[in-house]
């Protein structure tokens, strides 16, 4: 893969990647191109698996990152955020000039794009004045030309923009969103589970520190004008006589829920003079199917249809906006669906401090109000939005500390308190959240023992810790929320800190709890058998048994021996075993030592 920056003046510079054909993998004596885009919280980087399917088979492949994504930022295009007046605009000349550097020198029927979620709709954007932009266009779960959507999306965002500001991250409509679209699966860990089933794919994307950012009102606000914009068309915008089109979606998508928003969008793509339009449903995919080419071969299945190989059409029932949301409302059985007053939208946003679904029922509330009254306003639906939104975010933060503080209580009653090592909780920026009593006792012996006088003023437990990371962090970055790294003091080893797994929802939010730090406090506390289970019930979210387990395994005992001890059958020790391996990402025993002395328990041995 090679990759350059594009350099323009009164606007971001933007990442452009190449992934060339290698000598001999060229299929024919044409040059054939395919640009592929990104989604809304991924970026181009993300894109190489399916970009070497396609370079196997012969397609030179292109991508590269619109402002606000990935590495095209500035100082005005921060990641996860578009400006609020121009931002949109300004994407669309993104997208043409990575689509007009892709196609340099490529005939018209060579040309493939294969673009999902916001790069479609900006694809979109880009065709109105590019006719012949290429032969084959693939739209992978594009949002839906359902208007009644992007306007409660367009509303809500501007009325958070008022409260919040356009530039500042913004947690509660990525929150309501992906809640949103996730509405319709029966079990979700995180917001994110709405791009696919594969748990690794999901950590991935949160784990990367480029994917996944906390947008701001603003980007909202712009993507949701998008929205409404690129499948607005005048009358007479017509595509190339042959023109292709294909419209993928996973059969567990949240996008098109199902193909059910599918048959609006065919008849658009005809109106606009694509005669040829297919649709083919990935059954077991969601709507980030094109980050899992192993799995589901999209490449192959691109190269079918264009090929002419394989022509899908994908079965499925119509739906309008209106009948999604008396669906959902009837499965969430909230029967009476007429307008609510505004005295019980207040009630049912209070009610969601302890079910988060009934923020849900307020937005599809209001979508199915306007979609049957054909009402859809937006200075109405603006104003019922902004009445409602004080008590809205009220019960959001009272949501988000609810939440904390259990998460909170939990560990300081049942791990941080009872360890006799120090112990500390801080949040995604290093902030210090809640410290156990010998924790300060360490802080307190190393300022004594190596700060002079007049730096007394420091000696605080938040701002020495605070200290301690930022000098780590010069000198061993680490991703954001995914490393555990020894913290060094003066240039010797003082603490070590690591981020549960039992902590990734919560380190999500804004002053949630997001890593662990531990501090030596004695040998004697450090070898303490009850502190070592404890704390590898946090590092490893194991149960009790199975860290005991695990913790004699590393320590060299047979299963024999284990089961012994613990006065158990030796296949039940095998059975805590299997499950501490699962949890530890390990596949031996080897392995799950390796992995115990790796981490926080091993560095305190």
């Amino acid at each position: 893969m090679e990759y350059k920056y594009l350099p323009r003046s009164n606007a971001p510079t933007l990442l452009f990647r190449k992934w060339p054909i290698e000598p001999g993998l060229r299929t024919s004596g044409t040059r054939k191109v395919v640009f592929l885009g990104h989604s809304q919280p991924t970026h181009s980087g993300m894109l190489t698996k399916i970009a070497e399917g396609f370079r196997n088979a012969g397609w030179e492949a292109h991508s590269g990152d619109i402002r606000g994504h990935g590495n095209s930022t500035d100082s005005n295009s921060v990641l996860g955020h578009l400006d609020h007046k121009t931002g949109w605009s300004g994407a669309i000349d993104d997208m043409r000039l990575l689509l007009e550097k892709s196609f340099e020198g490529t005939d018209w029927e060579d040309r493939l794009i294969v673009v999902p979620n916001i790069t479609a709709l900006l694809t979109l954007e880009v065709m109105k004045n590019w006719p012949d932009i290429a032969r084959h266009i693939v739209l992978i779960s594009p949002p839906p030309n359902q208007k009644a959507l992007a306007l409660m999306g367009k509303t809500f965002s501007q009325v958070r923009m008022r409260l919040k500001g356009p530039n500042e991250p913004d947690e509660q409509p990525l929150h309501h969103l992906y809640s949103f679209l996730g509405s319709h699966l029966n079990e979700r860990q995180h917001p994110a589970d709405v791009m696919s089933s594969d748990r690794a794919i999901i950590q991935s994307v949160i784990d990367d520190p480029l994917a996944w950012p906390t947008p701001t009102s603003a980007y909202w606000s712009s993507i949701f004008n998008g929205m409404l914009s690129a499948w607005k068309w005048t009358e007479n915008a017509q595509m190339k006589a042959g023109t292709r089109c294909l419209v993928m979606f996973g059969g567990e998508d949240a996008m098109l829920r199902s193909g059910g928003f599918l048959a609006p969008i065919e008849r658009f793509l005809r109106n606009v003079g694509i005669e040829d339009v297919a649709s083919e449903r990935v059954d077991g995919a969601r709507s980030a199917l094109f980050l899992e080419e192993e799995r589901f071969e999209v490449s192959r299945r691109i190269l079918d249809w264009v090929n002419e190989k394989n022509r899908p059409e994908a079965d499925h029932d119509e739906v309008d906006a209106a009948q999604l949301a008396s669906e959902v409302l009837a499965s969430i059985n909230a029967s009476d669906r007429s307008n609510l007053t505004p005295d019980e939208l207040v009630e049912l946003c209070y009610n969601a401090i302890d079910d988060e679904s009934r923020w849900n029922e307020i937005i599809f509330r209001m979508i199915y109000d306007a979609e049957r009254s054909g009402d859809l306003a937006e200075e109405e639906l603006t104003d019922r939005i902004s009445r409602l939104m004080p008590h809205w975010e009220r019960a959001f933060q009272l949501n988000r500390q609810v939440m904390m503080n259990a998460t909170l209580g939990v560990l300081l009653q049942s791990v941080v308190d009872r360890l006799q090592i120090g112990v500390a909780i801080l949040d995604k920026d290093g902030d210090l959240l809640h410290a156990n009593g010998t924790y300060e006792d360490a802080i307190a012996a190393l300022c004594s023992s190596s700060m002079n006088e007049d730096r007394q003023n420091d000696i605080r437990v938040a701002a020495v810790t605070r200290r301690l990371l930022a000098t780590n962090a010069k000198s061993a970055p680490t991703q954001r929320n995914t490393d555990e790294q020894v913290l060094l003091f003066e240039e010797r080893p003082v603490g070590f800190q690591f981020f549960p797994q039992a902590l990734k929802q919560t380190s999500l939010q804004r002053q949630g709890p997001a890593s662990i730090v531990i501090l030596r406090a004695g040998d004697a506390g450090a070898e303490a058998g009850e502190t070592r289970r404890v704390l590898s019930e946090l590092a490893y979210g194991l149960t009790g048994k199975e860290a005991e387990i695990a913790l004699a395994v590393a320590s060299g005992k047979s299963l024999d021996e284990i089961a012994g001890d613990m006065e158990i059958l030796v296949s039940t020790v095998r059975g805590h075993l299997k499950k501490a391996f699962h949890k530890m990402d390990v596949h031996s025993q080897a392995e799950l030592a390796a992995r115990i002395m790796s981490g926080p328990l091993g560095w305190l041995r």
